[in-house]
């Protein structure tokens, strides 16, 4: 992601609730499903553990800082729901579901913020930090092996042309002009 949509996430996503899916995503690399059905019992907050699409793992920084302002909030709003998913609205305070993909795109997506271009951008920067390790990428974000080694390529990809450029003469840096 480029700084200036980094930016645009930041502006778009002010809510305690945008804030914590954003940072599941951004730091988890966590699906929009695997958000929404998310429980208060995959949490841990004590131990700073998480247990997502059943993948259980430290909690990151950035989710350990936005989940207690979301549960204060949602205690506050529906203190006497019986819903056990960390993520609920007006609707789903009554019963026990997770709330809808609709519900998500409602707060997110219709604003310009794409989960699973945050997702796969997280997924892609450890990629790139770890050198381009399909079993790491499996193991830490609960990846096929399929998928985990599809990043890793990119990202091998990507350091072999950054390698590729550092190797450049100086002079090819300069931008050649025009002799129009």
């Amino acid at each position: 992601m480029t700084d200036a949509e980094v930016l645009a996430v930041q502006r778009i996503a002010v809510t305690p609730a945008q804030r914590l899916i954003v940072s599941l995503a951004a730091v988890h690399a966590a699906r929009a499903t695997a958000i929404r059905r998310l429980t208060l019992d995959d949490l841990d907050l004590p131990n700073r553990r998480i247990t997502i699409a059943g993948h259980a793992q430290r909690l990151g920084e950035l989710p350990h800082q936005t989940l207690p302002a979301w549960l204060d909030q949602r205690r506050a709003t529906w203190p006497k729901t019986p819903n056990r998913h960390v993520l609920i609205n007006a609707k789903t305070a009554l019963g026990t579901g997770p709330v809808s993909p609709e519900h998500l795109k409602r707060h997110l997506l219709h604003q310009g913020v794409y989960l699973e271009r945050i997702r796969g951008d997280r997924v892609l920067h450890d990629a790139l930090t770890v050198g381009a390790d399909p079993l790491h990428l499996a193991l830490v974000f609960n990846l096929s092996h399929t998928t985990a080694s599809s990043y890793a390529a990119i990202a091998q990809n990507l350091l072999d042309d950054t390698a590729a450029v550092e190797e450049l003469p100086l002079n090819q840096w300069r931008p050649r002009r025009r002799t129009s």
